[in-house]
């Protein structure tokens, strides 16, 4: 029953990289504001249908929980309402997280520096997710101990694969140790649609069923139990029941009205969305209907600070005036400063201390200051001078009369002493990031922060299934991976550990499943 492709995958990847890593497609997922019904069987549609488990959403999470279920010898059923296998994770590097503990040794990938222990590992954990932090009760520490723990042994999981897994960071740099897929075996593309092919035509040896251009609506129960899901291609719906159902749909991040509900100052300030399109919240959706509880407090994956979505929609090549874009355009070694002119953090900061800096000061509009030294970057920044979000005068002077920024003059003047000296006095920006203003035109642009996911969705116990507001479980409903990974973090991502939950929710859901 796979959908009709509309274009190659290969295309589908190409795209999304000139779109700058958003998966631009039309969100198709429930509207949280909608009715959603959780019993009874479709008006018209195809004949119900039944399997063991069926798991909503080909990402990692669901692909680790497939593959671990038909291992074990379950009947698996896994659909997405996108074209494509994997979708959101083809433009992916493919990094991952592990806990190279002594609990572990025999899955250790490679070895680096001193032994770690989890005691070890957790303090630095701790230290990268309370950047920025609130007062809420995560990460639970437990729970995130548990994932990581297991990290090796899913690595070493999917080795079986033939996929492959190099060092990619060790924890003396980051914090965790990571490693990723070995180079894929077509350079132009990125190792995420390796792993994907790889996993895809596992499921498919393993006889899952893969329903793709199939979007789940709603949830079936036969009293307080999910029994199963209804699903719909095209205008066709269906329903098919299962003695469990995976939530892995994604987080909420494609979703306006969610945003706006569970985190608004991210529309307020403009963030720019850098994630699937198609996620849509459909897990909290679907859940909700059924009496399941949300997290509270959600929150964000920061990713760099950019122009402004108007700069980027004037002109796309404003994607590329960021850390990750062209030579001579990173904001990290600028000044960033707020609507009065003043500075406000360390430009060269983790991306999540600019992102929650910005956002808790709502001091914006916020501007990256540019001179003309670099002629590339100059002719692009011209390029959205009509858009009202591009600033431009000869002098600093000029500048911020222009602006209404009172304190620009004197934090530039501050600010270009500072790189003169190598020393910053206010924010300690390292001396290789203060680098000195050459001569103008001048140019303050808008910049915001980006986001790739988001943290949040169905509150879940350690075994991965979702509960009510009392604690109470839902039987036969489970969520995994990052429509339900908010335990994981307090405000701060830890640095490539959302692949490494999925993978492993999804292994250790999918096998406790099969032996239900």
């Amino acid at each position: 029953m796979e959908g009709r492709k509309l274009f190659s995958r290969r295309q589908f990847v190409a795209g999304v990289a000139v779109l700058g890593g958003t998966l631009a497609l039309t969100a198709c997922g429930a509207n949280p504001k909608t009715e959603n019904p959780t019993s009874g069987s479709s008006d018209a549609g195809a004949e119900a249908k039944e399997t063991d488990i069926v798991i909503i959403g080909s990402g990692l999470a669901g692909s680790a929980c497939a593959r671990a279920a038909a291992l074990g010898g379950a009947k698996v059923t896994l659909a997405d309402k996108a074209p494509f296998y994997m979708s959101t994770f083809l433009t992916s590097l493919g990094n991952v997280s592990i806990a190279q503990v002594p609990e572990n040794k025999e899955y250790w990938q490679f070895e680096d520096g001193e032994p770690d222990t989890m005691e070890a590992f957790t303090e630095r954990y701790k230290a990268a997710t309370e950047i920025g932090k609130v007062d809420a009760p995560y990460p639970d520490y437990e729970r995130m101990q548990r994932m990581m723990e297991e990290s090796c042994k899913t690595i070493d999981w999917v080795n079986e694969l033939g996929i492959g897994f190099k060092e990619s960071f060790t924890k003396e740099q980051v914090g965790t140790d990571t490693v990723k897929p070995d180079a894929p075996t077509d350079p132009s593309i990125k190792a995420g649609q390796d792993v994907a092919d790889a996993f895809q035509a596992e499921l498919e040896n393993l006889g899952v069923e893969i329903m793709l251009s199939t979007e789940a609506t709603k949830l079936l129960q036969d009293g307080d139990t999910v029994v199963g899901i209804t699903v719909k291609n095209g205008k066709q719906e269906q329903d098919i029941k299962a003695k469990a159902v995976v939530l892995a749909v994604g987080g909420f991040g494609g979703s306006d009205e969610y945003r706006d509900e569970l985190v608004p100052a991210i529309n307020k300030m403009g963030f720019q969305y850098l994630g699937n399109a198609m996620n849509t919240g459909d897990g909290m959706t679907m859940g909700k209907a059924v009496g399941a509880a949300l997290y509270d407090d959600c929150w964000v994956i920061p990713n760099v600070i950019m122009p402004t979505r108007t700069l980027t929609e004037a002109e796309p090549g404003f994607a590329k005036l960021c850390d990750t874009g062209m030579e001579g355009a990173a904001a990290s070694a600028k000044m960033l400063v707020d609507a009065s002119g003043k500075r406000f953090v360390n430009e060269a900061g983790p991306t999540t201390a600019l992102a929650t800096a910005m956002t808790d000061n709502a001091a914006g509009p916020y501007y990256v200051l540019f001179d003309s030294s670099n002629a590339d970057v100059a002719a692009l920044i011209e390029k959205g001078i009509d858009t009202g979000d591009v600033l431009k005068a000869e002098s600093i002077e000029e500048l911020a009369a222009a602006a209404n920024a009172a304190a620009l003059a004197d934090t530039f003047a501050t600010y270009q002493a500072a790189a003169e000296a190598g020393v910053d006095g206010e924010f300690n920006k390292k001396a290789e990031m203060l680098v000195p203003y050459q001569d103008g035109p001048y140019y303050l642009v808008s910049f915001v922060p980006s986001f790739v996911a988001t943290m949040g969705g169905v509150r879940t116990n350690g075994d991965c299934q979702v509960i009510r507001e009392d604690e109470s479980t839902i039987e036969g409903l489970y969520a995994i991976g990052e429509c339900t990974h908010r335990y994981m973090y307090n405000r701060s991502f830890v640095r490539h550990c959302s692949n490494s939950s999925a993978l492993t929710m999804g292994r250790l859901t999918g096998t406790a499943l099969a032996e239900a």
